[in-house]
């Protein structure tokens, strides 16, 4: 029997009339167990009776449906008993306390936290089968006098008719995170660098005080924009605790700049409404372009270069496509309705032959590579920030109905949906199998790939674990980066870097910006780069 054999039972008071059959079992077995009838209202917090219980019942029952993914309560309840499993193991305390997945229903959407809890399959198979499943994890064999504490049970007794079977399937784990990546301990502990060390910085990367620099590698150079400059540096040749400068690139920035794009041998970059492109080797210009007089944005996402065509996205709406090796604009596409101006704007993603973006009407859209003209699009009930991401065939996003979509690419059916707690602003990164990618919930998911089934999840933020709610936590909308055995992300309201590990979402380090962080993290050679509003560019060990 798990640790005292106490159970505490987490449901949505939506379901308290199917518990029926379970509580019966219960009072028949003589568990002592606490079942709460009686909602609290919004906005309270768990009340000290309940945390009290929780605390002091050493199996924690969750009763799973279509309604638990709506149950805030159930949220705070799991959290709260998560929290005190990772206390027992600081300690070193053993494994007494068991959480139990009771699923009662075909629409449960399994939780990111499941992998590591008991599944009992009460949904599908006959009412004997799983409870015999669960009278053996509960340690019982034979009905003694119930002890019950609870403060109210519907009017069930232990009158109420159970049959057990002395046979049943053993309880199904959730997925094995390890088995579908190639992340592993043993990688991590040949790793280049220190996780969490600082191995290099560039003083003065950004221009301007709260304006990170934006950096991109590819090929072994570093390239650094900041809207004034772009510099380039070589990573092999580190002195003096940075890398080498190259060359260096003038500009007069009235409004924005991007992130650039590096493809072969030539830079793209973009600073206001103007577009161009650079030699990689000396950062001197082959030629450039701009948007239409028509247009009265600036450019508002990153040059995309597939092929011979570059495409980018101005802060008006509209998606344009450029040839690459002149800069002729080839076609224009009002894609978008204009932004909100404290929003940040989805970007166009490219494969084979369509291009994919997110919209602020709540569309993500998808029209010909070649000409612009639409293929298909899907509509969500949130606004689409995220930039998607493309990978054998599905095409990953997170929009603001709280949701993070996988549709088939060739048509927009869905391959599948994970509901998160808050909008998704975050971009994914898809590695390995595996999709990670930022919920404004406060927390960092990791889910395979081809069915949705979570691994884990993370918080970003400081969580109470006598409470299981998250404080410190901000808005995420980087994408995360993958290095090695790491993920990474940036909190962008409290300016905080997190990294994980990759194989269960454990903490791995840490770093507090002195300034205003909100370009993505990047991955390279076993860093994580980053710019900061403090004007400084930091290298970390991953």
């Amino acid at each position: 029997m798990a640790g005292n054999g106490k159970v505490f039972i987490s449901h949505s008071h939506e379901d308290t009339a199917r518990c029926a059959p379970l509580l019966a079992a219960l009072e028949a077995w003589g568990v002592d167990y606490w079942f709460d009838t009686q909602g609290l209202g919004a906005g309270q917090q768990l009340t000290e009776r309940i945390q009290r219980e929780i605390t002091q019942r050493d199996v924690f029952l969750r009763v799973c449906t279509a309604a638990t993914q709506r149950s805030f309560w159930m949220n705070l309840e799991a959290n709260a008993f998560r929290g005190l499993q990772a206390e027992d193991r600081r300690h070193r305390r053993g494994d007494k306390r068991l959480l139990i997945n009771l699923i009662l229903d075909g629409d449960y959407s399994r939780e990111p936290f499941d992998n590591a809890t008991l599944f009992i399959d009460a949904a599908s198979r006959p009412r004997a089968v799983w409870l015999a499943e669960l009278g053996r994890a509960l340690d019982v064999t034979a009905p003694t006098r119930a002890r019950v504490s609870r403060r109210s049970v519907l009017g069930y007794t232990a009158a109420a008719a159970v049959t057990l079977s002395s046979t049943a399937a053993a309880g199904a784990l959730f997925l094995d995170y390890r088995s579908r990546t190639e992340a592993t301990a043993a990688a991590a502990a040949t790793a280049k660098h220190a996780p969490g060390k600082v191995v290099w910085k560039i003083d003065q990367a950004s221009g301007k005080k709260d304006v990170p620099a934006a950096p991109v590698v590819a090929a072994g150079k570093l390239y650094v924009m900041n809207g004034y400059t772009l510099t380039a540096y070589d990573l092999a040749s580190v002195a003096h605790g940075k890398p080498r400068q190259l060359w260096q690139k003038q500009f007069s920035p009235k409004f924005t700049f991007v992130v650039p794009d590096v493809e072969g041998s030539v830079v793209f970059a973009a600073v206001d409404w103007s577009l161009y492109a650079l030699r990689a080797s000396d950062g001197s210009t082959l030629w450039t372009s701009e948007l239409p007089k028509s247009d009265t944005g600036t450019i508002n996402s990153t040059p995309l270069l597939v092929g011979n065509t570059i495409y980018l996205l101005s802060e008006k709406g509209n998606l344009y496509a450029f040839d690459a090796k002149g800069g002729a604009p080839l076609w224009t596409d009002p894609i978008e309705l204009a932004p909100h101006l404290l929003d940040t704007a989805s970007g166009p993603v490219v494969d084979e032959s369509s291009l994919y973006i997110g919209s602020y009407d709540h569309h993500l859209y998808t029209v010909s590579a070649k000409d612009g003209s639409p293929l298909w699009n899907v509509l969500t009930h949130g606004k689409i920030i995220s930039t998607p991401a493309v990978v054998n065939g599905v095409v990953y996003f997170g929009s603001g109905d709280n949701y993070i979509y996988a549709l088939h690419a060739h048509d927009g059916s869905v391959k599948w949906k994970y509901l998160t707690g808050d909008d998704v602003q975050s971009s994914p990164a898809v590695v390995d199998g595996v999709v990670y990618i930022a919920s404004n919930d406060g927390y960092l998911y990791a889910l395979d790939a081809d069915t949705g089934s979570p691994y884990w999840r993370a918080p970003v933020g400081d969580l109470d674990e006598s409470t299981g709610i998250i404080d410190n936590k901000g808005p995420v909308t980087c994408r995360p980066a993958i290095s090695g055995d790491a993920v990474c992300v940036i909190d962008t309201l409290f300016n905080i870097v997190r990294a994980y590990t990759r194989h269960d979402g454990s903490a791995r380090w840490t770093f507090k910006s002195k300034s205003y962080a909100n370009v993505d993290p990047i991955a390279a050679d076993g860093l994580i780069l980053f710019g900061s509003g403090d004007q400084t560019l930091y290298a970390f060990g991953a």
